[in-house]
């Protein structure tokens, strides 16, 4: 256990995941001149409005800190060691907050569930947690019923005794599922944890407390509230495989529709290895964290990754990695011991491909800003000289002129990404959508289609037969000199994606060009030579 202002270990030699528009952090104020909060000044916090001061940068930007770890479980082998969290408290409890899963009961009321793995933890596990600098604890896993609803109950108000919020549990489904906002020194943070790994003990009927179960509408739903009370929404989910090195086509899936409800962190664990990261337009996902404390000790399960997140009024600012050694005694990684781990969340990076006529070439790519599928913006569609607003939203494309709404994408189509521009090369302005439909035989394919106005409403001016390799996003430019506007892709092919340029002759699209498969995403067009841009996309191995 640290010793009363003990000081926090100098962060700066860990590699930052995540940058918004890649600019860099302005420098902070030394994390070695923190001192650790002690207990006593915590326990008059309010449980349920917490403000912190939060800190700055040397410009005066204000920024809020969480550090967030994976797994945290304090019984069976790990209910024996003494003060188990000394070497990670004085950088957990530096941040402004700190979050962790805590995959145990924390009680003494509850009879176990039937089943091998049942897990509680003293009592004392609590003033542990609380000494380590926890503020916020995710209660969203399949443990956490491991002795029932009273079991649950009595963890959550031990916790709230402490100063720590529970979060993802409750009193009944609704409450679990309900957001917890915090203002940390003016900036709103909204959490919420879910659970989408089932238990078989499992029982609808079962009343009481709670955890809060992934179910996508619901879970959807509260992401896109909490995002409209908050400046940023993280996410705690329990989901995966465990041990499985990467993330599931299912868990790259969730994680899109969470940052497309408005999820700026969704950080995930029970897979107890560290997986991949994914970053994108103001949001990152962490698929894995993996564990922190725990007495599991065999191979990858040793290994765990913290993340040290930066957020201001406009959301998420940067994310750092912090690698860990997991296990009953965590403690930090050096940079040295970390290098294998870190080559598994490498920092994104950006490919280039410039083209001219005769094909496209791999070129050093410009630093960019990661764009992503298209959220809104500004066209003349009528050619009365007035542009109209476009967004997308939940999947579906609206068109508003003068603040009122024209036209609405039909209910059966879910767009995944559209552009703006002269896609048919006809001198009018046009959306260029690419959408999921259904075929005559309910299967859903994906498919380019033009929307244009024309005779007095909206109207599909073109639409493409179904793709063989879905569109993942699209974007419109003079890519090779010609003065003619070429179509952008990134698609999907297999587990895999790749960058392709078509040229619109009169009835469709032809393919020009197709880049080698990789791991591609966050397709941006950049200002190049000549006037033409650079086409660049984010890739990760």
């Amino acid at each position: 256990m640290p010793a009363p202002g003990a000081a926090a270990p100098d962060l700066s030699a860990y590699p930052w995941l995540y940058l918004r528009d890649g600019a860099p952090l302005p420098v902070l104020r030394s994390t070695a001149s923190l001192a650790v909060r002690s207990t006593a000044s915590l326990a008059v916090r309010s449980t349920a409005s917490l403000a912190v001061a939060g800190r700055s940068g040397a410009a005066g930007e204000p920024l809020v800190e969480l550090i967030a770890v994976g797994d945290v479980m304090l019984g069976r082998g790990v209910a024996g060691e003494p003060h188990p969290l000394a070497a990670v408290a004085p950088w957990l409890a530096s941040a402004d907050l700190a979050l962790g899963n805590l995959e145990c009961v924390v009680a003494e009321a509850g009879a176990a569930r039937p089943g091998p793995y049942r897990l509680r933890a003293p009592l004392s596990a609590v003033a542990t947690l609380r000494a380590a600098g926890f503020d916020l604890l995710g209660l969203a896993n399949n443990h956490t019923l491991d002795y029932g609803p009273q079991g649950l109950a009595e963890t959550a108000a031990r916790l709230q005794e402490a100063g720590i919020t529970p979060v993802g549990a409750g009193a009944d489904a609704a409450a679990a599922a309900r957001s917890l906002i915090r203002d940390v020194g003016g900036v709103r943070l909204a959490f919420l944890a879910f659970n989408a790994v089932s238990d078989p003990e499992d029982r609808p009927q079962d009343s009481g407390w709670t955890r809060a179960g992934w179910d996508p509408a619901h879970a959807l739903a509260a992401i896109a509230t909490a995002r409209a009370q908050a400046d940023a929404v993280i996410v705690s989910i329990h989901w995966g495989y465990e041990y499985d090195l990467r993330p599931d086509p299912a868990q790259r899936d969730v994680a899109q529709a969470m940052v497309d409800a408005g999820a700026a962190l969704v950080i995930g664990h029970h897979p107890h290895v560290v997986q991949g990261t994914d970053a994108s337009r103001g949001s990152f996902v962490a698929y894995s964290l993996g564990n922190l404390l725990f007495d599991q000790e065999q191979d990858e399960t040793r290994y765990g990754l913290a993340l040290r997140a930066f957020f201001d009024t406009h959301g998420l600012r940067a994310v750092q990695a912090l690698p860990v050694w997991a296990g009953p005694r965590p403690r930090l990684m050096t940079p040295g011991e970390a290098v294998s781990l870190l080559a598994r969340v490498p920092p994104p990076r950006s490919i280039g491909f410039a083209c001219d006529r005769a094909g496209c070439r791999p070129v050093e790519a410009p630093n960019s800003p990661e764009a992503g599928p298209f959220r809104s913006g500004e066209i003349d569609l009528t050619g009365d000289g007035v542009p109209e607003q476009v967004r997308r939203e939940e999947g579906q494309v609206v068109i508003s002129s003068a603040g009122a709404e024209t036209w609405r994408s039909p209910s059966e189509w879910q767009v995944a990404d559209l552009t703006l521009g002269d896609p048919n090369d006809d001198g009018r302005a046009e959306l260029l959508l690419a959408l999921y439909k259904p075929d005559a035989a309910g299967i859903v394919r994906s498919h380019p289609f033009i929307v244009g106005y024309r005779q007095g409403a909206y109207r599909v001016l073109w639409g493409g037969s179904a793709v063989t390799d879905p569109i993942r996003e699209a974007e419109l430019g003079d890519v090779d000199g010609d003065r003619v506007p070429e179509l952008v892709v990134l698609e999907e092919r297999g587990a895999d994606q790749a960058v392709t340029v078509w040229r619109w002759h009169g009835w469709g699209f032809s393919l020009v060009w197709r880049s080698p498969p990789g791991r591609y995403r966050d397709l941006v067009l950049l200002p190049g030579q000549a006037g033409s841009p650079i086409l660049t996309v984010f890739t990760n191995p």
